[in-house]
């Protein structure tokens, strides 16, 4: 054959290859370009996140959340080392971000923890697998609606997921590079984490694990890596545990009684399957789109290993403290709510993507990021659906559309007339007093359920000197709640009603309230009482 001939059918050759194999072509094209706009693509997945949902709920409530008022602004303000129910991080950042922003700080604040989230698990991605893939398997948690429908209420579950991502990125750094400064991170963020929620404890048992899992793995037991972890660890929550010591460890105990609140059958049969079913149900739409996009397929399974460490990682790491937390609950009746799974679905997107990594010729890239932006449309409608629409018609008012600031005007102006001092304390449930106390221009403290002993905060000096506003909401009875009635010196003054915002039909919310009278105002009071009566005998 001829040069000319060799070179027209090595040219047709080559043609014929480029044509069957067109499709494949493209598709490895398509993946360097997303490759090359990964960064890219997790920048708009942050704005979108940033935007969203932080404009939404705060357009569409006239109140705060439940949790950021009582388990939020009513201790943050207090800026104790803990508090009865849980650790305080969450509650001074709540306060911080209140201060500086209003009523947007905490919706700002609590999507600034979702987007320092998708930060970690994305470089922990690129720690497993190629840029793209890591894109996709952080995109992939818009799809879990821990990371939208329950991010509004800014609380210690959402608080513990930045930290949780943090600790498998910094756990992983560790066992792969065995250097002393990630070891000393990942202590530093397991203290943070604890700092945020007790529960941060299963994941350490779920890296635990993970040393446990190999033969490489174990032998990091002789290196000094673990105990500078569990160092750094401890000096980052000693200040917690000096004031847990102090105050007999309240927030220990009623953990304890929150998880083992139920019965014990309930507890040990029906809790676990409920919490996997929450899981399940709150990962479903991601899953949805994985199989629809085909990251996740049938065979997905075939290309992995459990000698695969990374694949071991992820699963353990990722899937294990949702199971740690299924044992434990099946073995010591430890009861389990929905909404401790947040932090358990970080690592979801990533498993997902690691499973498809082998086959990526067959993923649809262009569906996940459509499926992915449609997602923020349809999510916050169903927010905006639940939380006013609903309501709306079903005549139950949810707590995004109290009246706080006409609570707050109300019965600091009646406070003012009947005392002539600033509102200082307000006693009553952590939900109503708290809103009245948020929205006071004094902004008061709170004396959750007339108690001192959970209100550490306040003294009975402080009520001497200062007095109480005490409130209930009115049902059947006006009388006050007994822990309420207890407050030594406590006047009933009446019943306040204050209409309902966007449901005028609806009959009003109805307010018990009374006075314990700063002791030097009573004493004026009844001298003048004693003089009157002095007069009008005199006569």
């Amino acid at each position: 054959m001829s040069v000319a001939g060799s070179h027209r059918a090595f040219t047709i050759g080559v043609s014929l290859s480029y044509t069957a194999d067109y499709k494949t072509f493209k598709s490895q094209l398509g993946v360097f370009a997303l490759g090359q706009q990964a960064n890219l693509m997790i920048a708009l997945l942050v704005v979108l996140q940033l935007v969203v949902w932080t404009l939404v709920p705060f357009l569409a409530s006239t109140s705060m959340p439940l949790d950021v008022v009582s388990d939020g602004l009513s201790w943050g303000h207090e800026w104790q080392l803990g508090y009865y129910k849980h650790p305080p991080l969450p509650a001074w950042l709540v306060e911080l971000a209140f201060n500086a922003l209003g009523d947007l700080g905490p919706y700002l604040l609590s999507q600034i923890a979702i987007v320092l989230t998708y930060g970690f698990v994305f470089m922990l991605g690129r720690e497993l697998m190629d840029d793209v893939f890591a894109a996709a398997g952080t995109i992939l948690l818009a799809g879990v609606t821990y990371f939208s429908l329950s991010t509004p209420e800014f609380n210690n579950n959402v608080a513990q997921m930045p930290a949780w991502a943090a600790m498998a990125f910094f756990f992983h750094r560790s066992v792969r590079r065995r250097e002393f400064r990630w070891w000393i991170a990942l202590g530093l963020s397991a203290g943070i984490g604890l700092m945020m929620k007790y529960s941060t404890s299963v994941l350490m048992l779920a890296m635990f694990a993970y040393m446990l899992s190999d033969h490489r793995e174990r032998a990091l037991f002789a290196t000094p890596g673990p105990y500078l972890a569990l160092t750094a660890c401890a000096l980052a929550i000693a200040p917690h545990v000096v004031w847990l010591v102090q105050h007999d460890f309240s927030s220990i105990r009623y953990a304890q009684h929150r998880a083992g609140s139920g019965a014990i059958i309930f507890d040990r049969k029906v809790s676990p399957i409920l919490f996997l079913a929450a899981q399940a149900l709150a990962t479903s739409p991601a899953l949805f789109i994985a199989t629809g996009t085909g990251f996740l397929r049938k065979d997905s399974l075939r290309n992995v290993a459990w000698k695969d460490p990374d694949f071991r990682f992820l699963l353990i790491v990722g899937l294990g403290p949702v199971v740690l937390a299924t044992l434990l609950s099946v073995e010591l009746g430890m009861g389990l709510r929905a909404m401790w799974g947040m932090p358990m679905a970080n690592l979801t997107g990533l498993l997902i993507a690691y499973l498809a990594k082998a086959g990526r010729n067959r993923v649809q890239w262009k569906g996940l990021m459509i499926a992915t932006t449609a997602l923020f449309a349809v999510m916050p409608a169903a927010y905006v659906l639940s939380a006013i629409a609903v309501p709306v018609m079903s005549g139950k008012p949810s707590r995004s559309i109290w009246p706080d600031r006409a609570l707050a005007d109300t019965f600091e102006r009646a406070w003012t007339e009947q005392t002539g001092r600033p509102l200082r304390i307000v006693a009553g449930d952590s939900w109503l007093a708290g809103l009245v106390a948020m929205r006071s221009s004094s902004r008061p403290s709170v004396l959750i359920d007339g108690n001192l002993a959970i209100s550490p905060w306040i003294t009975a000096q402080a009520i001497q000197r200062d007095g109480v506003l005490a409130i209930w909401q009115v049902r059947s009875s006006t009388l006050p709640p007994a822990a309420i009635a207890k407050l030594d010196g406590l006047k009933v003054m009446g019943v306040k009603t204050i209409a309902w915002p966007y449901q005028h039909s609806l009959a009003p919310l109805r307010v018990g309230w009374g006075i314990v009278f700063p002791h030097d105002v009573a004493v004026v009071a009844a001298s003048s009482k004693k003089f009157r009566t002095q007069s009008r005998l005199g006569q």
